[in-house]
């Protein structure tokens, strides 16, 4: 009885059929013309990759956008690229860092490309964010924590930082602290304060980092004490001094109890001279204070409380009785 071949066997026929008919000739042709097609392509990207790196893509112009103290020759100078440099050959990165290092007092420091050949280099008057006392100077510090500059005599209008001692400070570097417990608490007491939006800092003292002291706007001495409890500590003082004390107030302001005793103690500046004599945690407001007896250095102890920060203030009051001990 005889087969009868299926369908899929007749194509499976034909196509071998066909594959047979194809000459090694124009297999091989046909071979040499990917291979053609391929090195050819490779060729084009390889020359138009070498133009651009000599011929083509050179810098012809350098522009200097320069609101620095320094002039537009020293700019170029420290940058190190000069025209007829490659465009993209040009190391933008290192160049902003050799201006960034060689001219310190400088900030937001950028080398960009822009084609089709030039060169934008943008140099800008740096941010003074702090001044650190050391030795008798003070090592003058950007925002980006950049050492601009070392000074004899303290900068007007910076905040600035006591008690925190700086590892062979040197112009253009970053600053860093020689011991990293204090670092530690000043990063934690800085971010408090930022946090808190406390602003009118104008000086912070972490010589001993139980007994951190803040100066606000230069009238205002606030004892925090250690890092414990900061938020509420700064909370407390804030609402006290924009709430309860004057624009022109001047004295020593005592949160590091806060969360114990529910209760922060004011001592006006007028006071200080008592302070040895009188109680540490009690205050009173000189000004109508006729009811104290002649050669008495006593003040009375303030109690005006408030829920919100849990603190005790006598700033409410216009007029303090006093006590004998």
């Amino acid at each position: 009885m005889r087969q009868i071949p299926s369908e899929n066997k007749r194509i499976r026929g034909r196509g071998a059929v066909a594959r047979r008919g194809i000459s090694p000739r124009a297999r091989r042709r046909k071979r040499r013309a990917i291979f053609f097609y391929c090195f050819t392509f490779l060729f084009v990207i390889a020359a138009a990759v070498v133009l651009s790196l000599t011929v083509l893509f050179r810098i012809d112009t350098i522009e200097v956008n320069n609101t620095s103290r320094y002039s537009e020759q020293e700019i170029l100078k420290a940058c190190g690229i000069e025209e007829g440099q490659n465009l993209f050959l040009a190391d933008t990165q290192t160049a902003a860092r050799n201006i960034d290092q060689k001219l310190p007092y400088s900030g937001g420091v950028r080398v960009s490309r822009k084609l089709p050949n030039s060169l934008v280099v943008t140099v800008e008057e740096p941010v003074v964010s702090m001044a650190f006392e050391q030795d008798g100077q003070y090592v003058v510090v950007s925002k980006e924590n950049k050492i601009l500059e070392i000074v004899s005599k303290a900068p007007e209008g910076v905040q600035l930082i006591t008690g925190m001692k700086l590892q062979k400070p040197a112009y253009g570097k970053k600053y860093q602290p020689a011991d990293e417990k204090t670092e530690e608490a000043f990063l934690q007491l800085q971010e408090a304060l930022n946090a808190a939006s406390l602003d009118h800092i104008t000086k912070i003292d972490v010589t001993d980092i139980y007994k951190m002291t803040v100066e606000y706007d230069g009238r205002i001495q606030i004892l925090f004490g250690n890092v414990n409890d900061l938020s509420l500590k700064i909370s407390s003082a804030k609402k006290i001094i924009l709430e309860e004390l004057g624009e022109d107030e001047q004295g020593e302001l005592d949160v590091s109890l806060t969360r114990d005793l529910k209760k922060a103690y004011y001592l006006p500046k007028e006071l200080s001279s008592a302070e040895a004599t009188s109680k540490p945690d009690a205050t009173a407001k000189p000004e109508n204070s006729g009811e104290n007896t002649p050669g008495e250095n006593i003040p009375e102890e303030s109690s005006s409380s408030s829920e919100s920060s849990s603190h005790s203030s006598d700033t409410s009051q216009s007029s303090s009785e006093s006590k004998s001990e």
